[in-house]
């Protein structure tokens, strides 16, 4: 397979967890001058393997979108195209993939904006991976005991080196991913994340190696981590 590929960027999030007196989308906060979904945008922008940009946004963000990439580019830049959102994550992914051309490009990534400090490393780990597999995801070890809990009862115990935690860029084929939303939509089910339901359509989902800093910004103390890890010059340390 190619190693082009497009990426879906969902920016149109609720923030219900960011626990913010503030009607914002966490995505239009700064982070040293630049708002959130800047940073992986321009990854992807840099990255020539990246054919196009499907910007998934609130209908009502837009200006404040095209504002900010007017003070970062002077222009939107070629490879973004803007999709409205749905109510719901996987609404907002059906809508890109919907007008995501099956001539271009045979692979797709699926990322969170409010996810900044994806590496190219991570990148160049999932488009290789689509070499061996049709779908590829980040995930990263579970450090903490974990259990199944109902009604505050302990239903069971899951065995912590089988579990995984998983990441965002998700990589897979065009194909594979559009046969798995459609899947869904027919039997009318909502899964957490694309991985999810690639892998309930019946096709096998491989993983590489995510990344610690690679972490959603979900809450307020995520946002105040993200500021201290470049105030510090941590995230300059690992590169």
């Amino acid at each position: 397979m190619t190693e082009d590929y497009a990426v879906i960027l969902l920016a149109a999030g609720s923030a219900s967890r960011f626990n913010s007196d503030e009607n914002i989308n966490k995505v239009l906060m700064p982070l040293n001058n630049r708002p959130v979904f800047d940073y992986s945008l321009r990854l992807f922008l840099e990255d020539n393997r990246c054919k196009t940009v499907w910007l998934v946004i609130k209908d009502e963000e837009k200006q404040l979108f095209q504002t900010h990439m007017q003070s970062l580019y002077g222009e939107c830049p070629d490879k973004v195209n803007w999709v409205t959102g749905g109510c719901e994550r996987q609404d907002s992914v059906a809508l890109a993939l919907d007008k995501l051309a099956t001539n271009e490009s045979s692979a797709v990534l699926v990322h969170d904006a409010a996810r900044p400090f994806v590496t190219d490393r991570l990148i160049d780990r999932l488009v290789k991976g689509l070499n061996e597999s049709e779908a590829v995801i980040p995930v990263i070890p579970v450090t903490d005991s974990l259990k199944r809990v109902k009604e505050n009862e302990v239903l069971n115990s899951l065995y912590r080196a089988e579990v995984r935690r998983v990441q965002t860029p998700q990589a897979f084929s065009l194909s594979v991913l559009k046969e798995a939303f459609e899947k869904a939509e027919t039997e009318q089910f909502y899964g957490n994340e694309e991985g999810e339901l690639v892998e309930r359509s019946g096709h096998q989902v491989k993983t590489v190696a995510g990344e610690e800093l690679n972490f959603k910004l979900t809450t307020q103390l995520d946002y105040h981590m993200a500021i201290c890890l470049i105030d510090t010059g941590w995230l300059n340390k690992l590169d």
